[in-house]
């Protein structure tokens, strides 16, 4: 399993975006492109990965609330445990998907409140979003808690599966309090989507979106990202992708005046044959 994890801690240079790829996948972080105007302005509380095995690529971001060892706490947990066993053959199927879904992000926030308890940590928190994708079984794997996205990108459009309804925990989190796989899954959005047809899957944290901080039309955005990123050759897309949509949320950051943490990951699903070989 090849992976990479980019921790927003280490990157606290407003206006600055780092990035790193491996084949398909790609993720990109910043601290944003202005200073927070708002209450809680700890250092950056993004953190996102990939892990690209012989049978799957898997993203995912986390995005801290009050404090950044949450986000980590889960990622962590994703590449030391789940990761590896989705990513490699027969480590995971679709029919399954909502049960080692619910398990992992049950074992995720139990290690968030181990943590707090041996640490200093305090009370934080995180929303968390990933995708895994699975070419031999022509399957998109989700799941989100809280408000970071998903987004599949096809010729005819962006769609974001994960979209909560007003109804669905927005402000839902891991590490909030003690859950259980059915607690759980009233709060998360967990499927699957066919690949077909597919160029991009993405994922982006609310700096993308934040009302009066963010763009207006986080999906357009993505769009206009994928189909720029195009333009270079097919093994820079994905990263030229994920740098896209973290400079454009920083645009908009600069153009408000108000700033926040944004990381994207990208899984490049067009040509995913020759990205692999």
């Amino acid at each position: 399993m090849r992976s990479a994890l980019l921790r927003g801690r280490e990157h606290l240079e407003i206006g600055a975006t780092d990035a790193v790829s491996e084949g398909p996948a790609a993720i990109a972080i910043s601290m944003g492109g202005a200073k927070k105007t708002y209450i809680h302005t700890d250092p950056n509380e993004d953190s996102v990965l990939f892990a690209v095995g012989t049978a799957g690529i898997l993203v995912a971001l986390a995005d801290g609330h009050r404090g950044f060892e949450a986000s980590e706490v889960v990622l962590e947990h994703l590449l030391a445990h789940p990761g590896p066993q989705w990513v490699e053959t027969g480590g995971v199927s679709p029919s399954s998907w909502g049960r080692h879904a619910l398990a992992a992000l049950c074992d995720a926030n139990g290690e968030i409140l181990r943590e707090r308890l041996d640490t200093e940590m305090g009370k934080a928190r995180t929303t968390l979003a990933l995708a895994l994708v699975l070419p031999a079984s022509n399957a998109l794997l989700y799941a989100c808690i809280g408000d970071s996205h998903l987004f599949q990108v096809r010729p005819d459009g962006v769609v974001e599966p994960t979209k909560a309804e007003a109804a669905v925990g927005m402000d839902c989190f891991l590490g909030h309090g003690q859950e259980t796989p059915e607690s759980l899954a009233e709060k998360c959005r967990i499927g699957m989507e066919p690949l077909e047809d597919t160029t991009a899957v993405v994922l982006a944290s609310d700096g993308l979106s934040e009302h009066q901080i963010g763009v207006e039309d986080p999906g357009a955005v993505v769009l206009q990202s994928v189909e720029a990123a195009r333009k270079a050759a097919p093994a820079l897309r994905p990263l030229e992708a994920s740098r896209n949509i973290v400079d454009a949320a920083l645009a908009a950051h600069r153009k408000n005046a108000s700033g926040d943490n944004m990381c994207a990951a990208v899984i490049w699903v067009e040509g995913l044959e020759q990205l692999e070989a």
